[in-house]
């Protein structure tokens, strides 16, 4: 019997014996193993007793079972750790082993979640770019596009799709990813960092609104970063950004940058637009210009209050005011989560995948309650109303394989039970006898309409990651104009959807938009 040659690339790696390993070579056995994880996506397997031709020449049981001890060393010393083990005589009294070696992370780095938000060309990139790589921009945009996810984003300048990106740090307050080979590996930022922000990029353009939408309500944001250059100033996207953020009672800071261009009185101006702004019944909120690390602290501390916008200036390109805004980041505190063992599950899918050797994937936002490995949860509903029973064989958080997650995260769940094209985006991962919806009640508030809107009238809607045109079936005040308030009855045109009492929803059309707040479930 004889394996195939072992392949210098992949996640298989062949070891004869493990035996009497030095420190030093410990440690380089560890930077392979590292390797091959991160060709398996976390995953490596590891076959013990065979050379590197494939030959099964096989060890004794004392020597197979000290080289799985070794092995288990150079597992710790990168995070990982042996999860399944088989064992196999090739010949007589000599033993092969086949192990599966899996990144892993027991406790998971404090989280927090910042949606970064303002105007198409303000600099939303290039911010994210400078904070994660460490470096500063060339005046031409290297930055934007050295983080940009698609090549037509890289040629017109424009975030069109929504771009997950972490900044950890260590227990010192350093940006972990400046020391790191690739800045942008999730798993190795997540496994060093105590804590992580992840900078929730959206497209600031108006094309993309829908996009910018659902990064807002599709993931559990804690913050609102708006992003306002110094060319445009607060644009009528800002302004729309900024009000958004502010109805839906997101705690909101301001990034004003590129002031390396323009003299101080220019952005003075920009910093009195946005405290005007800031004065308008509905946002009422006040700006606090951050200009020392004494700043630093106290909008720390204002912040909480969800009165107080902190109002940051940095130039990208000299660096300027990037230190004050890495100290409020590393200071920024958590949302408020429980450890949820008491709260029914709830997850919103966002994303669906089918990966090779592990089937139907899914990426989703953890709203309440924990969810564990081998665990079994309803999904659906699909178009009838109904849910499947899944099983959950294994989650990964930022490319890290856990035990389990709690609310605020953002995992991928492995899940058994379902064929991918049974699944779309909008629907949930639950626990219990949920019960879904096609009408119900709402009070809704209208940030702008050109005209009058009256019954029939219909709009999309977004909560979470739910999309779905809905029909103003009923109006309480019978006509709604920009800045009215009134109960409605909406109805979902198309499939019944998971909804909650309590829900915050936007709803757009055109020139439209509108927040509301799920009053009651007629069903």
């Amino acid at each position: 019997m004889k394996l195939p040659r072992e392949n210098d690339e992949g996640k298989v790696e062949y070891k004869l014996i493990l035996s009497g390993v030095t420190p030093e070579r410990l440690q380089e056995l560890a930077s392979q193993m590292k390797y091959r994880l991160e060709e398996g996506n976390g995953e490596a397997f590891y076959i013990i007793g065979v050379s590197d031709e494939g030959e099964l020449i096989g060890l004794t049981k004392e020597e197979l079972e000290e080289s799985i001890v070794t092995l288990n060393k150079i597992a710790s010393l990168i995070n990982a750790k042996i999860v399944y083990k088989r064992e196999a005589e090739v010949k007589k009294n000599r033993y092969v082993a086949e192990l599966l070696v899996r990144r892993y992370k027991e406790n998971l780095p404090v989280e927090v979640n910042v949606a970064v938000m303002g105007h198409v060309n303000a600099g939303k990139s290039t911010v994210t770019g400078a904070l994660v790589l460490g470096k500063l921009d060339d005046g031409n945009g290297s930055l934007r596009t050295a983080i940009a996810r698609h090549l037509h984003e890289v040629l017109s300048g424009r975030t069109s799709s929504i771009t997950l990106r972490l900044v950890g740090f260590d227990e010192n307050g350093k940006i972990v990813n400046w020391q790191l080979k690739d800045p942008l590996d999730e798993a190795e930022v997540t496994i060093k960092s105590t804590k992580v922000v992840r900078l929730i990029d959206l497209g600031g353009h108006e094309r993309y609104l829908r996009t910018t939408l659902k990064g807002l309500l599709g993931y559990e944001v804690n913050y609102v970063m708006l992003v306002v250059g110094a060319d445009d100033g607060l644009s009528i996207m800002g302004k729309e950004h900024l009000a958004l953020a502010s109805i839906l009672k997101f705690p909101v800071f301001v990034i004003i940058t590129k002031i390396d261009k323009y003299p101080e009185e220019r952005v003075k101006t920009i910093v009195n637009d946005i405290k005007s702004i800031l004065k308008i019944p509905g946002i009422n909120r006040l700006a606090l210009e951050v200009e020392d690390e004494d700043d630093v602290i106290n909008s720390i501390l204002a912040l909480k209050t969800g009165r107080v916008v902190p109002i940051f200036k940095v130039s990208n390109v000299s660096g300027k005011g990037l230190d004050l805004l890495i100290k409020f980041l590393n200071l920024l505190p958590p949302g408020k989560r429980t450890m949820g063992d008491k709260e029914s599950p709830l997850v919103y899918i966002d994303e669906i995948y089918n990966v090779s050797g592990v089937g139907t994937v899914v990426l989703g936002s953890v709203i309440r309650g924990r969810l564990k490995i081998n665990e079994s949860v309803l999904i659906g509903p699909n178009k009838l109303g109904e849910f499947k029973e899944v099983k959950i064989k294994s989650i990964q958080v930022n490319k890290v394989f856990v035990d389990s997650v709690l609310p605020g995260n953002i995992a991928t769940f492995a899940i058994q039970g379902i064929e991918k094209e049974s699944l779309r985006k909008g629907m949930v991962m639950i626990k219990g006898m949920p019960k879904v919806i096609r009408k119900f009640k709402a009070r809704v508030f209208i940030l702008h309409h050109p005209t009058t809107i009256r019954e029939g009238y219909v709009a999309t809607l977004h909560s979470y990651t739910i999309r779905q045109a809905v029909k103003f079936e009923r109006i309480q005040n019978k006509f709604l104009r920009t800045g009215d308030t009134s109960e409605v009855i909406l109805h979902f045109l198309y499939r019944p959807e998971y909804l909650e009492r309590g829900q915050i929803f936007v709803f757009r059309e055109g020139r439209t938009r509108g927040v509301g707040i799920v009053l009651d479930p007629i069903g």
